[in-house]
Formats: structure tokens, sequence, C-alpha cells
């Protein structure tokens, strides 16, 4: 993913000297993305975050290794699905003007997403499976953390613990 957050400044770079700009120069929103990926902003309750999400406080460990823990951003849907982020997350439209294609999105923190598992066929089952970002800067949930099962604020197996408390 380190590769994709690449080329996405490798593009915008590029795209800065056919608007007009040097090569090799960035443009002002290069800029601050640039400034974005090496210092992210800290969650506090001052931060604009998006409409849909809220702060709260969230622990996430995989392998024992402890990635969140403390404040985060979240989002719950309906049916009790919801997705962390971590306290150094960046949004499109908040943080940096929205791109005009999802290549080039990008993340600073870790991500997290809980959701109704799946059966065969695409319907929804009683039990819970988990996704993350793998690493910081990846953008998508994709890496599979398996089905997790639900006990109180937390959401577990034995290689991951997923909990978030509201405030």
């Amino acid at each position: 993913m380190r590769l994709a957050l690449l080329i996405v400044l490798t593009l915008l770079a590029n795209t800065a000297s056919v608007a007009g700009g040097q090569p090799g120069q960035l443009a002002p929103d290069e800029r601050l993305i640039d400034s974005l990926v090496k210092n992210p902003p800290h969650l506090s309750a001052k931060r604009r975050l998006p409409p849909e999400y809220k702060i709260g406080r969230c622990l996430f460990e995989v392998k024992g290794k402890r990635l969140i823990d403390g404040l985060c951003a979240y989002e719950i849907s309906k049916g009790g699905e919801f997705e962390i982020n971590g306290p150094r997350q960046v949004y499109s439209g908040t943080d940096y003007p929205t791109p005009d294609c999802y290549c080039a999105e990008i993340s600073t923190d870790y991500s997290v997403q809980v959701e109704h598992e799946l059966l065969e066929g695409g319907s929804t089952g009683p039990g819970w499976q988990a996704f993350w970002n793998g690493e910081k800067e990846a953008t998508h949930d994709q890496a599979f953390l398996g089905p997790v099962t639900k006990q109180g604020a937390c959401f577990s197996n034995s290689e991951t613990k997923i909990c978030l408390w509201k405030q």
C-alpha cells in the first residue's frame, strides 16, 4: 500500500506540471496532502470530522500488538455494523479536497470494520466478521480478520480484539 501512496503522489506531482506548475513543484492541494501524510492531525473534540463520524474510545489489537488504544473516530450503521479509525486518520472532503477518483484517497492510520457475516448467496448471518486496512497507508479495509464474537463492547477471536465505547 505504500507503493499505492507513492504512485498517487507521483501522479499528483505530474499533474502539477500539466496544470502550469514547474516540474517537481507541488500544487497547493498536493502540498496539503503531502503535509497531512507527513504529520496527520490528532483527534480531539475540536477537530472537525465528516458528519457521519463521532468520537469514542477504541481498542484494536492484532496478534497481541495494540494498534489503536484511546480516542478514535467511529461510524455505526443500522444493524450494529461499525467502522473505527485511529486518532490520526484523515478524511477526504474534510481534511483535504475530495479527489476525482478513489485512487487518490489517502489514509494515515489504522481502520477496522465489523459487520454481519455473509452467508453463501449474499445474505447476512447471525455472526460477525471483521476486516482492517492492514497498514496505516492502505485505504481499503480488505484484510480479513475472521469471524469475531461479541462480548460487551468488544468483538474478538484468537488473533484480534476490537472494542468501541461511545462517549
